[in-house]
């Protein structure tokens, strides 16, 4: 695999400079006291208010040929999966009103008549989504590596050994990936062995879907483009909320003999929305340029934390084969105190959980520098 260079990774990305509304949605979002420029670590996007998503949304319908939809079909959502899908190397994509849905829709697509679907037991698809699969689809998920982010191709090989050898043989259709894994604040699934168990499913006729969720999260701390990952996979599901701050919406990438025509499922399940124009208009300008303010928003993250590492007052814990989630914490004082006073200083902390915070990384670092970000901590730090 060759080597990560900072040019090759904005140049897979298609990347693009902020635009002076962008300019202006971080002017509005200063306070008075505010020492750097509203720096939010409570989610992996912008965090627009109600009134910047409609500023946002006019300036776009005003400055550019935005076309509606009909039924999630045509319009600013076909321009919006065109996008993705070369961001990501695939055939083509279809846009979903969840990942929820985008998720099921594709173990269920590449499983087809087998039934056993390989999932990792810490994931989305496994735990948050009411056993849709199997209740819906009668797919069965095999849950591996308990509380892990990373099962082992040695895992599969004993699960697919255990179906072939059974009374009844039900075959394994598909592998669904995620990572990185939510659950795991954000720790990804080890990349070596993601190719391992690829390899050996294709050699098998094994379905692949990648849960990406935060897949461009993992290329900027990975240092990698995301089309190496994706084209481990048949399929890659994308969330246009997370990262690129639409309202709602998914992304699902992959193959036309396998995409073309789903369409016709999602609306089956309820799925076809009759306008989504809206939602993939404001994903789409994030798109432009994402991958270039993560990654400088990375480079500054990582001078401020380990800085922060050193300080005295704070406990940084990093996650084991982490990305943008670490663990902080106050020796001493008062967590919610230190969170009203940091805000009043621009930067914005999520709410502690037994007074441990779990900040996370996201592009909006990149409008500060690591001082700005240390002093603004130091000074919340000592009023305490």
């Amino acid at each position: 695999m060759s080597a990560f260079t900072r040019r090759g990774f904005l140049g897979a990305t298609g990347l693009a400079a902020w635009s002076a509304l962008d300019r202006r949605i971080e002017a509005a979002k200063r306070g008075p006291a505010a020492a750097v420029r509203a720096v939010d670590l409570t989610g992996d996007g912008v965090g627009l208010t109600p009134a910047q998503y409609v500023e946002l949304l006019g300036q776009l319908v005003s400055s550019s040929a935005v076309e509606a939809d009909e039924y999630s079909r045509g319009g600013a959502v076909a321009a919006l999966e065109a996008r993705f899908a070369a961001l990501l190397g695939k055939e083509t994509a279809i846009f979903m009103p969840s990942g929820t849905l985008a998720n099921h829709l594709a173990v269920r697509a590449l499983a087809g008549t087998r039934r056993r679907v390989i999932v990792q037991e810490t994931s989305h698809l496994y735990n948050d989504s009411g056993d849709a699969a199997q209740q819906l689809s009668q797919l069965n998920l095999v849950p591996l590596a308990p509380g892990e982010g990373t099962f082992r191709w040695g895992d599969v090989e004993r699960v697919l050994e255990r179906s072939a050898a059974s009374r009844v043989k039900v075959d394994v259709g598909a592998i669904s990936i995620e990572s990185p894994v939510r659950r795991l604040h954000h720790a990804t699934f080890q990349f070596e062995e993601m190719e391992r168990i690829a390899e050996n499913a294709r050699a098998r006729g094994i379905g692949l879907h990648l849960d990406g969720a935060r897949l461009f999260v993992a290329a900027a701390y990975q240092r990698r483009s995301p089309t190496v990952y994706a084209a481990l996979f048949d399929t890659v599901y994308v969330s246009l909320w997370k990262c690129f701050n639409a309202a709602i919406g998914a992304v699902l990438a992959g193959p036309r003999a396998l995409l073309d025509e789903m369409f016709h499922v999602r609306r089956m399940f309820g799925g076809a929305l009759w306008n989504a124009w809206s939602h993939a208009a404001v994903a789409h300008h994030y798109a432009d340029g994402y991958g270039e303010r993560m990654y400088e928003a990375v480079v500054v993250a990582e001078h401020f934390l380990s800085a922060l590492e050193r300080e005295p007052g704070f406990r940084v814990t990093r996650v084991p084969e982490g990305t943008s989630a670490f663990r902080l914490e106050l020796t001493g004082g008062n967590a919610e105190g230190f969170r009203t006073r940091l805000a009043q200083r621009g930067v914005r902390l999520p709410p502690a959980e037994a007074g441990v915070f779990w900040p996370r990384v996201n592009e909006t670092v990149r409008r500060a520098t690591s001082d700005e970000l240390l002093a603004a901590f130091r000074s919340a730090r000592g009023q305490l």
